[in-house]
């Protein structure tokens, strides 16, 4: 039995490490796209689903924008999402505060390339703040992908004078480094899930297309951060991001940005339903008190 315990191991592991093609692993991810809130979101709030522009946005409880707002970027390698993680976490952040969210459903790969997730979520930025829609305290949030479209935004928003800047940041496993370059990487390889590696080089090459995957619009990890608001950031220790993160905290934190970190047991990012647990419980509230202080409650 040992002996063959040791071949089933032997031949498990080598499965792993077979490459999944992107024409079967890039669809499988788009299927999981919930492009409106599950039951459960849809009971606690009221839905409205409007195109601003030519981007699709979902709001939550519109009618307490006057309360602020919180602009969420959803996760899912520029090529998916948003998935139900996004909506249950956008739910309880909304409920915590008594505001307004807003899902911003930006365009995704192969079909749309960059910079167009940061080009939609401008256009509809610029769009509330024309019709004075953004005069209540906001927020900026992502999750993986649209984390890192955040932070990106974020920093071309103090150039601006047509769009107020959020009062803060909140991100959550954000996608930093599309080139995947960081050797901390391998501090996390083994307990990241099959071929995730392999999944995200493929989204990445995906979303770019001509851009090179070093540019800092494309990679933040790589931009000046400096006139930043407060950025709160969460990731798990079993995240493919990991080690990105704590450099983004160093960065942030050198360039005299308000930061807080928060890392949770296993992992956080890419996440297509979200995790119950202690941690995770009391990194919600964490980034609940973040996007309070950003709302001035």
């Amino acid at each position: 039995m040992g002996r063959i315990g040791d071949v089933v191991l032997q031949g498990a592991r080598t499965v792993r490490r077979i490459p999944i093609p992107s024409a079967v692993s890039l669809p499988a991810l788009r299927e999981a796209r919930r492009a409106r809130p599950q039951a459960g979101v849809l009971k606690r709030h009221g839905v409205e689903v409007e195109m601003i522009g030519r981007t699709r946005c979902v709001w939550l409880d519109e009618h307490r924008a006057d309360q602020g707002v919180i602009v969420h970027l959803h996760g899912g390698a520029y090529v998916s999402g948003p998935f139900a993680s996004d909506w249950a976490w956008l739910s309880r952040q909304a409920e915590a505060q008594g505001c307004a969210a807003l899902m911003v459903d930006y365009r995704t790969a192969p079909d749309h390339q960059h910079p167009i997730a940061i080009e939609d979520t401008e256009s509809v930025l610029a769009a509330l703040a024309a019709a004075g829609r953004l005069e209540a305290p906001w927020v900026l949030t992502g999750q993986h992908s649209g984390g890192g479209v955040a932070l990106t935004v974020a920093r071309r928003l103090i150039e601006r004078e047509d769009v107020p800047s959020p009062g803060g940041v909140v991100v959550m496993s954000p996608w930093l480094d599309l080139e995947l370059a960081n050797a901390g990487i391998s501090e996390t390889g083994e307990s990241d899930p099959v071929h995730e590696r392999r999944a995200l080089r493929d989204a990445a090459r995906a979303y770019a297309g001509r851009t090179p995957l070093d540019d800092p619009e494309l990679s933040p990890i790589n931009a000046g951060h400096r006139g930043l608001p407060p950025v709160h950031l969460g990731v798990g220790m079993k995240d493919l991001f990991l080690s990105d993160v704590r450099v983004l905290r160093l960065q942030l934190e050198e360039e005299g940005v308000e930061v807080a970190l928060r890392e949770v047991s296993g992992r956080l990012g890419l996440q297509l339903w979200q995790r119950r647990g202690e941690d995770v419980d009391r990194l919600h509230r964490e980034q609940s008190e973040a996007i309070g202080r950003a709302l001035g409650r």
